[in-house]
């Protein structure tokens, strides 16, 4: 039996009429881990495990042997039965088992397809009307990170650069800031910025809308504007200054593994379990679902406990992944350079091995902005969601440049080049709002 009210109600009978049981062994560490965290997924996570298992529940023995036919063999050919093999999580110990095997990309393509048919039927069940909604994607290389003219957008691709003109009240401040904030109109103290829009959209959901920055300042002035609305109308805020002292006890925590996966499933185990909300600040504390997509962040590698701009690109990118949604902002910062004799591999926190003091890194932090920046927008094109009605915008503070990416229908004025941000803001709030 299932967790009373833990459940949507029709899961919630599919569960209790046995949909488990028709799942294969190697289904069976993702679904239940996901079920156990249901609380901590979002919502576009819980559909997916949700479209699955309610399809499955639909299908006659007949329908379900047919669905499941390539896995079960693939399998049996894996030897997956003899496998010491965790079937209530997904581990370590079981990643190494899937990847050692010679069958495992077939393996990963027909559960592809599994999961495929669940979402065709859900689909042309419910309409596909989620794909269709206008999403937005901004992103900012700020000021003091020097880019070339010539080069900063030669790897970008299906847009075109525009110039950007900043009055001399609106120079003084942020771009960006200016953009989610709203800039002051003739006469008021502020108007209507994109934030306050996408907050304000009749189907705006839990963690629609992302904020996400390498450094302290955006965040910083976010937290103290906040608003007391319900918090499904709030943003995901996520600052990488902002986490140090969590990103520091994990740091700690990797360090003490040995190099074996045992250990390192132990390990990983214990960080699954902490409580790591007092390592936390309020924004991120206060949501069980924003505190777990930390932890699991930071568990997932790729740099995002070492340096701020890895941490805004993945935390960007597993964003699209798992929740779809329909605003992200992204910021890049100033990291410092790599001290000699440390072990970023192995997520060692260079300041504290190492007492030579940090030294900013501009030239280094401006390549890894421009790459990152790209890989973002590059991330998201992964996703059907984001392949037809997603307006791009990276912005070049310091060139007072931006790199846009659009479909036809998004028309931006330009009666006079360079753009103003006013008019920039006033044709992205007509596009989310």
């Amino acid at each position: 039996m299932v967790e009373a009210d833990k459940y949507p109600r029709q899961l919630e009978e599919a569960l209790n009429q046995g949909v488990l049981k028709r799942l294969p062994l190697t289904f069976l560490p993702f679904v239940n881990q996901q079920l156990h965290q249901w609380s901590y997924l979002f919502p576009n996570e819980g559909q997916s495990v949700e479209r699955l298992l309610l399809y499955v529940s639909h299908l006659n023995a007949e329908q379900s042997s047919a669905l499941f036919r390539d896995v079960v063999e693939l399998e049996r050919r894996m030897g997956v039965r003899q496998w010491q093999f965790s079937t209530t999580e997904q581990t370590i110990q079981n990643s190494s088992q899937l990847a050692r095997s010679p069958y495992f990309q077939e393996w990963r393509r027909a559960v592809q397809a599994v999961f495929d048919a669940a979402d065709r039927d859900a689909r042309e069940s419910n309409g596909n009307a989620e794909n269709r909604a206008h999403r937005l994607v901004l992103l900012d290389i700020p000021r003091s990170l020097p880019l070339n003219t010539a080069t900063a957008w030669n790897r970008w691709r299906g847009g075109k650069p525009i110039r950007l003109y900043l009055s001399a009240a609106e120079s003084k401040a942020s771009p960006l800031q200016l953009l989610l904030a709203g800039s002051p109109s003739a006469g008021t103290n502020s108007s209507e910025g994109i934030l306050q829009v996408a907050r304000s959209r009749p189907a705006a959901a839990h963690a629609d809308t992302w904020v996400i920055e390498a450094g302290i300042e955006l965040i910083d002035s976010l937290v103290a504007g906040e608003t007391s609305a319900a918090a499904v109308s709030n943003p995901v805020l996520l600052s990488y200054g902002r986490l140090d002292s969590c990103r520091q006890n994990f740091s700690h925590e990797m360090n003490t593994m040995r190099k074996d996966l045992a250990d390192a499933d132990a390990v990983f185990d214990r960080l699954r379990q902490v409580d790591i909300s007092p390592w936390c600040p309020p924004e991120v504390a206060a949501d069980p679902a924003v505190l777990e997509f930390v932890r699991t962040l930071y568990l997932s590698g790729n740099g995002a406990v070492i340096f701020g701009n890895s941490f805004v690109e993945w935390a960007a990118s597993e964003a699209f992944r798992r929740a779809r949604p329909t605003l992200v902002v992204a910021r890049f910062g100033v990291r410092s350079k790599p001290k000699p004799f440390t072990g970023v591999a192995v997520f060692d926190n260079p300041d504290q091995v190492n007492p030579l003091p940090a030294v900013d890194d501009f030239e280094g932090s401006a390549v890894d902005a421009q790459m990152l920046a790209l890989y973002v927008w590059l991330a998201a094109g992964r996703y059907e969601e984001y392949q037809s009605s997603t307006v791009c915008v990276c912005l070049a503070e310091g060139l007072s440049q931006a790199y846009l990416v659009a479909p036809p229908e998004f028309t931006l004025e330009q009666e006079s080049v360079p753009v103003s941000l006013t008019r920039l803001g006033h044709a992205l709030r007509n596009w989310i709002g």
